[in-house]
């Protein structure tokens, strides 16, 4: 694998007018320029300076939209507790969330709220554009694309909020491991960790008004590694696990974050980030499955349901009738067409297919073996001929 395709001039200066950090708050942004001082390549710079100067043009419209909306946004505690897909990156959460926005009951993050979110009502109007034309390429990392009629990972509007997100190590992989707590919060200091938890809830908080205090549907895959923390926040919350085959899973992962890397980063590139991306996903994937399985016995199991990505692929409707089910979730028949004119519109998506590594093969074999065998998936060998 190579972090920089073939003939690609990234030695041009050159800005993304669609990067994640566009939307930032002007405070979250000035904190992970400090957190990253002396860090930012050179060829970066302009890039740098754009976001530092869009944040700071939109600090009138932010603080005005808090003062105008934030005591409505406060007392918007959602009347239903969300649910949250869970899974690890690329096991399919985003399809699963895409046909669960197709219920009509259920709100969720659209792009604007999303990409802007600290602007999201004021602007709205005024922002919608711009967003659709910085969304129109689609994800850097495979074939699908974003729109403005679908929902988007509440992640990307939480981390302008606060900068302790684990999506942050695409911009800065040169400090990498001050955002892996991102996704593992318990591991954040107290203070830091109690603000990570009022953040997260003023964000839910603010989509629930937005949304008219409609039912939230989320995907975040770091989610998966906070469960305890998310049930502390909304204990009547419902969870939808989706697992995949983790040599697919993981493979396409080190893709997503290196291709996502290339397009995004600010800070320099560790010359061995190939194998640090490989090191990163292995070790969270791990650490967030161990931690999950350990929790699986005492979730309700009206609260928690499992999906196999292969059975939701081959039966996306059929398997959501299930979940309504066993999670007591209303309206599935009045959803139910509509699901089924989804499903029947992803049936040309193509899936990447990318190469295995007999070594990456064998680490997962090392490290997962506990995966394989709760959810039944078959050992590969590597072929090392």
């Amino acid at each position: 694998m190579k972090f920089v395709p073939e003939g690609r001039a990234d030695a041009i200066p050159h800005v993304n007018t669609g990067h994640y950090l566009m939307g930032c708050r002007a405070d979250t942004w000035f904190r992970l320029l400090k957190e990253n001082r002396g860090l930012i390549e050179r060829d970066k710079l302009p890039q740098a300076a754009l976001l530092t100067a869009v944040s700071a043009a939109m600090v009138p419209a932010a603080a005005l939209e808090k003062r105008l909306f934030d005591k409505k946004i406060l007392a918007s505690a959602p009347k239903k507790d969300p649910v949250f897909v869970l899974g690890h990156w690329r096991s399919g959460t985003t399809y699963l969330q895409n046909m669960l926005s197709k219920d009509r009951q259920f709100g969720w993050f659209d792009p604007v709220s999303t990409v802007v979110f600290p602007y999201s009502i004021l602007l709205r109007g005024p922002l919608a554009g711009a967003v659709k034309k910085g969304i129109a390429a689609g994800r850097p990392m495979d074939n699908v694309q974003y729109a403005m009629d679908l929902p988007m990972e509440e992640t990307f509007a939480f981390l302008s909020q606060n900068p302790r997100d684990i999506i942050n190590l695409i911009a800065f992989p040169a400090n990498y491991e001050r955002y892996l707590s991102g996704a593992f919060i318990e591991d954040l200091p107290p203070e830091e960790k109690e603000r990570w938890l009022r953040d997260y809830d003023y964000i839910i908080r603010k989509m629930t008004y937005i949304s008219g205090g409609k039912q939230l549907v989320l995907k975040s895959p770091d989610n998966t590694a906070r469960i305890r923390e998310l049930r502390t926040l909304y204990p009547d919350a419902r969870f939808i696990n989706i697992h995949r085959d983790p040599y697919r899973t993981i493979r396409s992962t080190i893709h997503m974050f290196l291709t996502q890397m290339d397009a995004l980063h600010l800070s320099a590139v560790p010359e061995n980030m190939d194998r640090l991306v490989e090191d990163v996903v292995l070790y969270i994937f791990e650490r967030m499955y161990r931690e999950l399985f350990a929790l699986e016995g005492g979730l309700p199991e009206n609260r928690y349901a499992d999906v196999a990505y292969e059975d939701f692929c081959a039966a996306p409707v059929e398997t959501l009738r299930r979940v309504y089910d066993q999670l007591g979730l209303e309206g599935f028949a009045a959803a139910e067409p509509a699901f089924r004119a989804f499903a029947d519109s992803q049936k040309g998506y193509r899936k990447n297919r990318l190469d295995l590594p007999p070594e990456l093969i064998g680490r997962i074999n090392e490290r997962l073996g506990f995966y394989l065998e709760r959810y039944g998936y078959e050992r590969e060998e590597a072929d090392t001929e």
